[in-house]
């Protein structure tokens, strides 16, 4: 989708859903280490690569934590903040640059118009050339965090470059391809785009992750990519950002709202918010998600809020907690987030 140094094609918390994985024979390039160095030693893929050949999406578990569309696999971090304070990107295999991309700003691409992004939807990013026809690609980098360039040799786990927010990213994150041959391969499943049929869903594919790697991800239905309490209604913009993530307020705040972020919902899922404070202070609210023209990435926000009862709040230790409900399924507590008030 656009032109670098070489050709550059475009590109927590959350329910558990365990597949079975099985280990295959090392070759010259997979199994391959992880592309990020994960923050809290557990990573947050919140989008894997689309199987479904027609308008609905379905990943390689058959679950809805993709878009339509979608040729890679997302790695997310918390907010900006923690991009500013930097996450690696590391090389899965050793291998060649063949292609880079830098100088693209890192900005939420949902605030620009037009086709400001076209022919760098990449952003800025880097392409390796690995043995025995094996690629892998390194999107939404952080600008000016290229630690390599054209020509240059890495080794395996070597750092990169950093996360960003460059090209079509609306969140802090590294969107990763995988390539034999030329063509996409999903590391999940081990199979090229569109090979996962609803049959596959339970096999137990070979996967191209080391199984260090594997120790680091889980399945999510959903993630809960980010929850807290503030004074005032936040804003998307403020969450991605990491405001209004307050452990304590004063007894005179005007409001007071929990919020949560989530990533993967899909249509007919419920999320309740509930908040619960001291002297039976509280109060929750449902969400029945609706994505029956939402094409793209799933990711929405709510807030559940009560009044202050009186001039001020009484101090004490308050309660946030998110539950996720999938038709057909029991609800799950994904998250639970506590605030004191003084």
């Amino acid at each position: 989708m656009g032109q670098a140094t070489g050709r550059i094609a475009a590109g927590l918390f959350g329910v558990l859903i365990l597949v079975p994985f099985a280990t295959i024979a090392r070759a010259d390039g997979p199994p391959f280490d992880l592309p990020v160095d994960c923050p809290y030693g557990q990573c947050d893929v919140v989008h894997y690569v689309d199987h479904d050949p027609g308008p609905e999406i379905r990943d390689f578990a058959c679950g809805t934590t993709t878009y339509e569309g979608h040729r890679g696999t997302d790695f997310s971090i918390p907010d900006e903040a923690t991009m500013i304070g930097g996450v690696a990107v590391n090389a899965v295999a050793a291998g060649t640059v063949i292609a880079t991309r830098d100088g693209v700003e890192d900005i939420d691409a949902g605030r620009l118009v037009g086709d400001s992004l076209k022919g760098i939807e990449c952003g800025n990013g880097i392409l390796i050339n690995h043995e025995d026809g094996w690629q892998s690609q390194y999107c939404h980098l952080r600008r000016g965090s290229l630690a390599v360039k054209k020509g240059d040799t890495v080794e395996r786990g070597q750092t990169i470059g950093l996360i960003g927010m460059s090209g079509q990213a609306t969140f802090p994150h590294l969107h990763f391809n995988l390539r034999k041959d030329n063509q996409l391969v999903d590391p999940f499943s081990g199979t090229t785009m569109g090979a996962v049929t609803p049959q596959d869903c339970n096999a137990n594919n070979a996967v191209l992750w080391t199984d260090a790697a594997k120790e680091q991800m889980s399945y999510r239905a959903v993630t809960l990519y980010a929850s807290g309490f503030s004074s005032a209604k936040p804003n998307a913009t403020d969450i991605k950002r990491g405001y209004g993530k307050s452990s304590e307020l004063p007894a005179s705040s005007p409001g007071l709202f929990f919020w949560a972020y989530l990533i993967g919902a899909s249509n007919g899922d419920i999320i309740r918010l509930s908040m619960d404070g001291p002297n039976g202070i509280g109060g929750h609210r449902d969400f029945t998600i609706n994505v029956e023209n939402d094409n793209g990435p799933r990711a929405k926000w709510f807030y559940v809020n009560i009044n202050r009862p009186g001039d001020r709040w009484p101090a004490g230790a308050y309660r946030g907690e998110v539950t996720f409900t999938r038709p057909g399924q029991p609800s799950r507590e994904i998250g639970i987030t506590e605030l004191t008030i003084r």
